[in-house]
């Protein structure tokens, strides 16, 4: 986390323009003048940066987050009213990208080399290499023209109307999780075809076990801790696809006020979301390293 927030501190001040740039920008716009040293006290950023940075971490370790440069809230309270639509997303993105990948994957490797066992290797690697904003792109704009229907764009709680929301948050999770599945699904086959060249399958075998039962009861379970591994890591890239889709459907969520945070230079804010960002892969993270012990007894937590 230390080392998330210092790299994450310190883009934010080199990268073009700042947010003096854009207080100076917005009096003028507004027929008023301002100094930018006027506009650096305004924002606080009149102090040198190494101050600034050790400032913002004792406020951090204590929750405090600090306050947005142009919302005038504080960035925790943004974050808590966004957190919900980033989380279902998040959820709904991974949870459908399993239910794709790993059937697929075990279809896969117990029918190796088979025509469907190709195409589906084959679709896997297209959905790897197409740009999320891309395929975002293609179901905004050619259901409206084909058959005339478009996404809905306006956020509705899933606990106020669960109809409206799921038809909000259902296609750009779909097109999240085709992305991920991609991958996953190539790795579920290989994972799985190493499990079931083990002895223990080909005793299970021998033994008259129906193939169903060995698919399923012997080498998925012995499958699961890659597996898992592999889904908790791509938590990351989840959150990173999650981050254009918000923008591109209009979810009310944190990637939509990282975009906006760092279109405004907003410092504080874009650095809140980040952190926000980080603490979720490392929780997930560590969930999936206790998962293991659900799936393997063999595996010690000590």
């Amino acid at each position: 986390m230390l080392i998330v927030s210092i790299i994450v501190f310190s883009l934010m001040r080199i990268v073009p323009s700042s947010a003096v740039d854009m207080v100076v920008y917005q009096y003028q716009k507004n027929g008023q003048t301002i100094t930018y040293a006027e506009a650096e006290a305004r924002l606080g950023l009149d102090k040198p940066a190494i101050e600034q940075f050790f400032s913002w971490m004792g406020g951090l370790v204590q929750g405090d987050m600090g306050k947005s440069l142009f919302k005038s809230k504080e960035v925790s309270a943004i974050i808590r009213d966004q957190m919900p639509a980033s989380i279902e997303l998040g959820v709904l993105t991974l949870i459908l990208a399993s239910l794709i990948s790993i059937p697929l994957g075990l279809y896969c490797a117990s029918h190796q080399g088979s025509l469907a066992d190709n195409v589906i290797r084959v679709i896997s690697v297209a959905l790897m290499s197409f740009p999320i904003f891309w395929i975002g792109t293609l179901v905004l704009v050619y259901p409206a023209i084909w058959w005339g229907y478009a996404v809905p764009l306006k956020y509705t709680s899933f606990f106020a109307d669960p109809a409206s929301n799921m038809r909000m948050f259902l296609v750009p999770a779909i097109v999240g999780a085709i992305t991920q599945a991609g991958l996953q699904i190539r790795a579920v086959r290989t994972v799985t075809l190493d499990v079931m060249r083990q002895d223990f399958v080909r005793t299970a075998r021998a033994k008259g076990a129906r193939e169903q039962r060995v698919m399923y009861m012997h080498a998925l379970r012995n499958s699961m801790i890659p597996i898992i591994t592999l889904i908790g890591g791509s938590v990351g890239m989840i959150i990173g696809g999650n981050v254009i889709l918000e923008n591109m459907f209009n979810i009310p969520g944190i990637g939509q006020q990282m975009v906006s945070a760092l279109n405004n230079r907003d410092y504080p804010l874009a650095q809140g979301c980040t952190v926000v960002f980080a603490v979720f892969v490392m929780v997930v993270n560590l969930i999936v390293d206790i998962a293991y012990k659900w799936f393997d007894p063999r595996v010690s937590l000590e």
